[in-house]
């Protein structure tokens, strides 16, 4: 199931009806509770709550729109006193705006039970609603933050994933061309479908897995008409595919990965064996390349260490399925493992 953005609801029109949503709960909530005396009823007690809601709102507002925003900017003792001005303000003059109301609803509605909200005693309630406006406020606005740094974090990484797998695969076009090789049309042909699909289709959150796997699939067949028959390359799927989404470009990074670092062993023929498996909302991924062992130790460094491919995808997992996903890497002498094992949402 695709994630909502709950993000969207703090961007314009979406904020105003959200803000107006919460309001409207709050209203509900007062009725509900039975936040008023008995005895009242019909449009008397919609007076009494509608006035009880504005008690909250105009000190929130008051407090989010003009005072905090000078915390914001660490002018201290310049928001301290417009903080203290807006006490009094309130204190003295919110009572007057509540009878306004009331004096209104009397007016259209004959509503005669009114409240007299000058012999209330407002000072801790208006202090109570600014203080929990600015905590709900920051915190609200934390949040936001974090998805923003979070989203732009992942778009960094994805950025950089792109023209790392389109240097990779222009390399071996290279070598093919140099070859005259008469394979290169379908493999041009197939690395446009490639480059379509992360293009354009890989632009939202989460895609469809049925349509990553296809796209993992056409890059093994990219890889199988490269190596022709020098290497044994088996894909296996297993499970139902079909409504389940999964983060885009994520787990070719661990095949292209193994194709990069794929060597011969003496006396055996290359292999990669991958296999992706869906079963009770996890997606299972292992992900084997033959290694060859007589390499310079520099070089098997080097490729066990897993360049830029590897380090992007543990922190895509981490910003994306948090303390929701396993990734285990064996390096053996003569081969290169990965499992990633992910809850998928």
């Amino acid at each position: 199931m695709k994630q909502f953005d709950w993000t969207l609801l703090y961007n314009r029109p979406y904020k105003v009806y959200a803000q107006l949503a919460g309001w409207a709960v709050v209203f509900s909530l007062f009725i509900l509770l039975k936040e008023y005396p008995q005895r009242m009823s019909g449009m008397t007690l919609i007076c009494l709550v509608f006035q009880q809601l504005l008690e909250l709102v105009i000190p929130s507002y008051t407090q989010n729109l003009l005072v905090l925003p000078f915390f914001r900017r660490r002018k201290w003792w310049l928001g301290i006193g417009l903080y203290l001005i807006q006490l009094v303000l309130l204190v003295t003059l919110l009572p007057y705006v509540l009878n306004a109301v009331g004096a209104v609803f009397g007016a259209l509605f004959a509503v005669t039970d009114l409240a007299d909200w000058r012999r209330e005693h407002i000072a801790f309630s208006v202090v109570a609603f600014t203080v929990m406006a600015t905590f709900f406020k920051l915190s609200f606005d934390r949040l936001i933050l974090d998805k923003q740094r979070k989203d732009d974090e992942l778009r960094h990484l994805k950025a950089q994933l792109n023209p790392h797998f389109l240097f990779n695969t222009l390399n071996n076009l290279y070598g093919l061309s140099v070859a005259e090789s008469k394979i290169l049309p379908g493999l041009m042909l197939r690395l446009s479908d490639l480059l379509r699909y992360s293009l354009y289709d890989t632009n939202q959150q989460y895609v469809s897995l049925q349509k990553e796997v296809e796209y993992i699939a056409n890059y093994i067949e990219l890889e199988k008409i490269r190596w022709n028959d020098g290497a044994a390359i088996r894909l296996e799927v297993q499970g139902d595919l079909s409504g389940q989404h999964i983060a885009p470009l994520l787990l070719i990074v661990f095949i292209e990965n193994a194709f990069k670092h794929l060597s011969v062993v003496k006396g055996r023929q290359a292999c990669v064996q991958i296999l992706l498996a869906v079963k009770e909302g996890k997606l299972h991924l292992q992900v084997k390349n033959s290694v060859d062992p007589s390499l310079p130790p520099s070089v098997q460094t080097a490729r066990r260490k897993g360049g830029l491919g590897l380090d992007n995808a543990r922190k895509r997992l981490n910003l994306i399925y948090p303390d929701q996903y396993t990734l285990t890497i064996n390096r053996l002498p003569e081969s290169f493992e990965v499992e990633c094992q992910i809850e998928l949402i």
